[in-house]
C-alpha cells in the first residue's frame, strides 16, 4: 500500500515536470527567430502575441499549480507515511518552477539575443530534461528497493512462521513431559498414603506402649507416697514417745537408758530397712527405666526401618534394569544427604560384582533426590546405609 502511494505521487511530480518542459518547447518555437530589422509602425502586433503568449504560459502554469495543489491535497491523506518524500518531491516542484520562472526570464532578454539565447536555451532544456530522467531513474531504483524489502519482510515472516511452528512443537513436548510429571506425582502421592497408614499404626502403638508406661510409673509414685506415709507415721511417733519418755524422765532414769538403748537399735534397724527398701524401690525403678529405654529403642529402630524402607522404595522405582544385570545381585549403599533429603554423593561400600548393577543403583538413587523426610526428625542422619536387592 506505502508502494502505491508513492508511486502514484512520483507519477503526479514527474507528469507535473514534463508539462513544464512542454510548454517551455512550446515558447521556443513560438518566438520570432528571424535577424531583427527596423520594426516600421505596424509591427507593434507581434510584440502584443509575444506578450498574449506569456501570458497564456502563466495562465496555464498557473492552472497547473492548482490542480497540483488540489491534487495534492487529496493524496495527502493517504500519503503521510511518506511525508519525507512528498515534501521532497514539492520541493522538487518548486525549484523546478523556479527555474521555470527565470527562463521565462530569460527568454524577455534574448529578444535581443535570439542566437546565443537560443543556444543557451537548448542546452538549458537539455539539462532539464536530463535532470529529469535521472530523477527518474532515482526514483525507479527507490521503487525497486521498496520492492526488495517487501521480498525481504515476505521472507522474515515465513522464518517467523517456521519458528512458531518449532515453539509449537517444543510446548507439545512440554504438555508431555508435565503429563508425566503428574502421573509420578500422583504415583508418590499414593505411597505416601501407604507410609503414612504404617507410621499411624506405629504410633497407635507407641501410645499403646506409652500408657503402660504411664501406669507403671503410676503405680511407682504410689509406692513411693506410701514409703514416705509410713516414715512421717514413724517419725511421729518417735517424737511422741520422745516426749512421753522427757515426761517420765524422773522417775524412770534406769529404764530410760536401756530403752534409749533398745530405741536405737530399734531406730537402727528402721533406719537400714529404709535404706534397703529405697535400695529395692531404686533397683525396681531402674529395672523399670531400662525396659522403658528398650522399648523407645525398639520403637526407634521400627521407625527407622520404616524411614529406611521408604528410602529403598523410593530408590527401587527409579531404579533400571540394566540388561547384563542377571538375578540375585545386591550391593550395600552409603548416601550422603544433606537436610530436606537432597543427596550429596553415593558410594557402594559393597559391590555386587556387576559394575553395570552398581553404576544403575548410584544413578537410581540421584534420582530419588530428595529422599523421604522421617516423621521424627531426630531419625535423620547426614549418611545412611543400606543394601540394596531388587525383587527378582
Amino acid at each position: 500500500m506505502k508502494l502505491k502511494r508513492f508511486i502514484d505521487n512520483l507519477t503526479a511530480t514527474s507528469l507535473a515536470v514534463l508539462v513544464h518542459v512542454a510548454l517551455l518547447g512550446i515558447l521556443v518555437v513560438s518566438l520570432d527567430w528571424s535577424t531583427p530589422r527596423a520594426p516600421p509602425a505596424s509591427n507593434v502586433e507581434p510584440v502584443k502575441a509575444v506578450v498574449v503568449d506569456e501570458s497564456q504560459v502563466a495562465e496555464e502554469i498557473e492552472q497547473i499549480k492548482k490542480r497540483e495543489e488540489k491534487k495534492r491535497k487529496q493524496e495527502d491523506k493517504r500519503a503521510r507515511t511518506l511525508e519525507r518524500d512528498a515534501q521532497k518531491a514539492r520541493e522538487d516542484r518548486r525549484q523546478e518552477e523556479k527555474r521555470l520562472s527565470e527562463l521565462q526570464r530569460r527568454l524577455a532578454e534574448e529578444k535581443r539575443k535570439h542566437d546565443d539565447g537560443a543556444r543557451r536555451l537548448r542546452e538549458e532544456a537539455a539539462k532539464q530534461l536530463a535532470e529529469v530522467k535521472r530523477q527518474r531513474a532515482k526514483e525507479l531504483a527507490e521503487i525497486e528497493k521498496l520492492k526488495r524489502e517487501e521480498t525481504d519482510l515476505e521472507k522474515r515472516r515465513r522464518e517467523d512462521e517456521a519458528a512458531l511452528a518449532v515453539l509449537a512443537a517444543q510446548h507439545k513436548a512440554l504438555a508431555e513431559e508435565k503429563r508425566k510429571i503428574e502421573e509420578e506425582k500422583n504415583r508418590s502421592e499414593a505411597e505416601r498414603r501407604r507410609v503414612e497408614e504404617q507410621t499411624r499404626r506405629a504410633k497407635a502403638a507407641r501410645e499403646a506402649e506409652q500408657k503402660r508406661l504411664a501406669t507403671v510409673a503410676a503405680a511407682a509414685a504410689a509406692k513411693a507416697a506410701n514409703e514416705k506415709r509410713k516414715k512421717e507415721e514413724a517419725e511421729k511417733k518417735r517424737k511422741a514417745e520422745e516426749q512421753k519418755r522427757k515426761a517420765e524422765a524422773e522417775r524412770k532414769k534406769k529404764e530410760e537408758a536401756k530403752r534409749k538403748a533398745e530405741e536405737e537399735r530399734k531406730r537402727a534397724e528402721k533406719e537400714e530397712r529404709r535404706k534397703q527398701e529405697e535400695a529395692r524401690l531404686r533397683e525396681e525403678m531402674a529395672r523399670e527405666q531400662a525396659l522403658l529405654d528398650a522399648q523407645r529403642d525398639s520403637l526407634r529402630q521400627r521407625n527407622l526401618a520404616i524411614y529406611i524402607g521408604q528410602i529403598q522404595a523410593k530408590v527401587t522405582r527409579n531404579w533400571i534394569r540394566p540388561t547384563s544385570a542377571s538375578k540375585g545381585l545386591k550391593c550395600t549403599v552409603k548416601v550422603s544427604q544433606i537436610p530436606g533429603g537432597e543427596v550429596v554423593r553415593v558410594i557402594i561400600t559393597k559391590g555386587s560384582g556387576n559394575v553395570a548393577f552398581d553404576r544403575s543403583v548410584e544413578n537410581a538413587v540421584l534420582r530419588s533426590s530428595p529422599l523421604p523426610q522421617p516423621k521424627d526428625p531426630s531419625l535423620f542422619a547426614r549418611e545412611i546405609i543400606f543394601e540394596f536387592e531388587p525383587e527378582d
